[in-house]
């Protein structure tokens, strides 16, 4: 995605140098005072694809007539906010590794791990409110992105309570915490901010949720069927953690008594063996789980192909970043 690693170069540049400048901040005002910034930094470098802070920037950057936002900046609230969900995440789920590194908690205490995300969250909100508040934003305007901001951060983490208590639907799981949160939230956050009109916002935030809903289906495929050196994905993970996918739905509904008690026997336990794994991939096969998945993704896509052409406008850089979102996800 030739759009997305352009931007998050840029991204990473600016975002480690904002962090580099608070760490030695507060290590001149406390000792010791900027290792919770040092280790957001350590796991933020981690990796990721900064999907949406490119996506909150380009739809500013697209539509804005003004610049009167640095939007680049401002996108670091979104990888900030990350940071914290993720950490906290990897405690909710007693996780040893993220993409392949140390969790914060296994590798620093789980006093580092809960108060670095906090400080993660802090450093979020101490930017949206400067940035806000400081800007020639009007008030029809600021209101809006105050009220949005508070809905975007705790949408996602009621779908993260949902997720991890078993009391979702996937879909409603898959809308709170990948379609919302990760797609339709940054981008109606830069429209907002570029001073867009209602019906193009309206346009826009349909389409990122249904691209978010059926990039969440391919990643939950992905999670059971891909290829792990292909997709760096663990094909166990998602099983071991108990997440109440698209895939275990069908799957419960096709099982018999027999099947149903074996996966029971892994499903949310963290004790999945390579013959368990391979028994489910088998199975899902078996019931046509895989192709039926793989047709609605694939349906999806040529939706959203033929929308993004005919009812979103004019060509942008949004636009060649919600092209570059589909071919990632045709690519399963």
């Amino acid at each position: 995605m030739k759009h997305l690693k352009v931007f998050k170069k840029e991204f990473d540049t600016a975002l480690h140098s904002y962090l580099d400048g608070k760490s030695q901040f507060f290590n001149k005002t406390v000792p010791h005072g900027g290792e919770m910034i040092e280790c957001i930094q350590e796991f933020i470098r981690y990796g990721g694809k900064r999907f949406r802070p490119a996506l909150f920037h380009y739809a500013y950057e697209s539509f804005s007539k003004t610049n009167d936002l640095n939007s680049i900046q401002f996108s670091f609230i979104f990888e900030l906010f990350q940071s914290f969900v993720l950490i906290h995440d990897d405690i909710i789920d007693h996780a040893k590794l993220r993409r392949g590194n140390p969790t914060i908690h296994a590798k620093y205490g789980m006093e580092m791990g809960i108060l670095a995300g906090d400080f993660a969250l802090t450093l979020a909100d101490e930017l949206f409110m400067d940035i806000i508040y400081a800007s020639n934003f009007s008030q029809s305007i600021k209101k809006p992105s105050i009220n949005l901001y508070n809905q975007y951060k705790q949408e996602l983490l009621i779908g993260q309570y949902l997720d991890s208590k078993h009391l979702g639907s996937p879909e409603k799981i898959m809308l709170l915490k990948t379609a919302q949160y990760s797609f339709a939230r940054p981008v109606v956050f830069g429209l907002l901010l570029a001073s867009v009109s209602k019906e193009i916002i309206k346009k826009w935030e349909a389409w990122m949720t249904k691209a978010g809903i059926t990039f969440q289906l391919m990643d939950d495929y992905e999670g059971v069927m891909g290829n792990e050196s292909k997709t760096g994905k663990s094909v166990s993970s998602d099983t071991e953690e108990g997440k109440n996918t698209l895939i275990v739905e069908l799957f419960k509904k096709k099982a018999n008594k027999r099947e149903l008690d074996r996966f029971h026997s892994f499903f949310g336990k963290h004790s999945m063996t390579k013959e368990d794994v391979n028994w489910y991939k088998n199975k899902i096969q078996e019931k046509l789980i895989d192709i039926e998945i793989k047709s609605r993704i694939s349906s999806s896509c040529k939706e959203l192909l033929q929308e993004l052409h005919t009812t979103l406008g004019a060509h942008t850089d949004l636009h060649i970043l919600a092209q570059e979102i589909l071919d990632h996800i045709q690519m399963i």
